[in-house]
């Protein structure tokens, strides 16, 4: 899989994801994986919301990794020491220099800890198999599109490059509600059982997606909605689940949606 290098600007990834303004910091901390108790709740709905509030018109999508956005990958790992049994998530600082590292999944699912509110939020967690592609060609993925609304339907339109050669992937729609009261709701962009979602690149990483969907409502102070894309080591999807993060199912890009307006 060929890798882009880094040396990334800044300063364009601040302009990319300004559009979400202080919320960003909040929402990925609640952003797919997490399993604390009580966090999801059989009584909420997980059907994209096209009640009054959902505003018309198209919403460009620049998708982005997480070292992008300031935070440690979640769901692919490094070795603390070559030939270890142990792995850790990249960090933000530690991107450029391990770039070259080879990657790997846990042996079990890791829950998601972007903000390091853990006790180990980086880990060591048990090394699981190898992914068979470094760092630095993980973070080179790159996808971009428009999620049109027009009257009480959504049409999601993506292009993405450097994804894993041959990789099976899935779109999810995710709705997020902040603390107090924390609550994540993931479900499969377009139909619910997930017959819509799936997609596998080509040979070189290549990939375009149209899904056409109920509108998600605007991000506000408290809710925030956001698609990602996850790719799949194991080569199987999970229908209306996204699967084990961290040890078959890794998030690799997303993109938040911005409030009303902007």
């Amino acid at each position: 899989m060929p890798s882009n290098g880094f040396g990334t600007d800044s300063r364009r990834w601040a302009g990319i994801i300004g559009a979400v303004g202080l919320i960003i910091g909040l929402a990925i901390g609640y952003f797919f994986g997490s399993t604390s108790p009580g966090l999801l709740t059989s009584g909420d709905t997980a059907v994209p919301d096209s009640s009054a509030g959902t505003a018309a018109g198209q919403t460009q999508v620049q998708l982005v990794n997480h070292i992008q956005a300031d935070l440690p990958e979640q769901d692919v790992f490094v070795e603390m020491e070559p030939g270890s049994d142990q792995v850790v998530r990249p960090d933000i600082d530690q991107a450029e220099d391990l770039a070259a590292s080879e990657l790997f999944a846990a042996s079990a699912p890791a829950e998601h800890d972007p903000f390091k509110v853990g006790e180990n939020p980086l880990g060591p967690f048990s090394k699981g198999d190898s992914l068979g592609f470094t760092l630095g060609d993980w973070l080179a993925a790159d996808g971009s599109g428009s999620y049109t609304v027009d009257g009480a339907t959504a049409q999601l339109e993506l292009s993405m490059e450097r994804l894993v050669p041959n990789g099976v992937y899935t779109v999810w729609c995710s709705k997020i509600k902040l603390p107090p009261e924390p609550l994540v709701i993931d479900v499969p962009c377009g139909a619910l059982d997930g017959s819509d979602n799936s997609f596998t690149a080509d040979e070189a990483g290549a990939a375009q997606v149209s899904i056409s969907m109920s509108p998600l409502q605007p991000s506000t102070e408290t809710v925030v909605n956001a698609l990602a894309l996850a790719y799949h080591s194991d080569g199987q999807t999970f229908g209306p689940e996204p699967g084990p993060f961290g040890s078959s199912t890794h998030v690799q890009l997303f993109f938040l949606m911005p409030p009303l307006g902007e």
